[in-house]
């Protein structure tokens, strides 16, 4: 199988480790990928502002840069729902109808992916209590299952889950922007239920997430292990 790689824009700027845990997974698997250089955002920014034109410019681009390809990884799965649900109302014509119909179902957000080739070449083992954060894209997209069943694979770790009222961890993308205030309070709110639940790290199929958790523990002097699923599984070959 030979893959492209859909980095988003903010995991380029602000977390390349997550893009670079991802790579070496892959080559330990054995699989080739490829990086198309020319991509740049999705859209999803622009379509949840509102702003249709530059959404739809993006979304052209994604189309023209992401042509030819067996499979599409993304370690975002809001981009990834933005591909498949968000671009559908973006459609104006017929060509852009068609390069959609072909992408959508090669879009994958990595957790996908990586459920679809199990059983891994390797035995996963990572000691401790790891809580999996059900980002709300993640609900949306339908992936978590499959996040659940991968990481169930994984020896010696204990997976824990924040009831469904705390599901949320305030993010939002640009509703962190217009209410940072509230975005903070339910942040807060989920870190300190999260940690009470005994877990020794947390791990996440949204970045967005993650960076949003980690600057509240760092405005506060706090230290608490968080991961996207591949820095998680890069983090298992260690104990192998």
């Amino acid at each position: 199988m030979a893959v492209q790689l859909f980095i988003p824009c903010y995991v380029d700027q602000y977390t390349p480790q997550v893009a670079r845990a991802l790579c070496q997974l892959l080559d330990y698997l054995g699989i080739a990928w490829t990086y198309p250089a020319t991509q740049t955002c999705c859209g999803q920014f622009a379509y949840n502002a509102g702003d249709w034109t530059s959404a739809r410019r993006l979304m052209r681009h994604f189309f023209t840069v992401f042509n030819r390809t067996e499979a599409i990884i993304c370690p975002s799965a809001s981009c990834v729902l933005t591909v498949r649900c968000h671009y559908p109302s973006l459609i104006e014509t017929p060509h852009d109808a068609d390069h959609l119909q072909h992408l959508q179902p090669l879009v994958l957000e990595f957790s996908e992916w990586l459920f679809s080739i199990l059983p891994l070449p390797y035995s996963p083992n990572f000691p401790g209590k790891v809580l999996l954060h059900q980002s709300c894209a993640a609900r949306q997209l339908g992936s978590l299952p499959k996040m659940r069943h991968i990481l169930s694979t994984v020896s010696q770790l204990e997976l824990l889950e924040m009831p469904s009222s705390y599901a949320c961890c305030g993010f939002g993308g640009l509703f962190s922007v217009k209410r940072p205030d509230l975005s903070q309070a339910i942040g807060l709110n989920y870190l300190t239920a999260a940690r009470s639940t005994g877990a020794e790290a947390l791990v996440s199929p949204d970045v967005g997430c993650l960076l949003h958790l980690q600057g509240l523990l760092q405005a506060r002097g706090l230290t608490w292990p968080l991961y996207h699923l591949s820095e998680l599984l890069l983090q298992t070959l260690q104990y192998c």
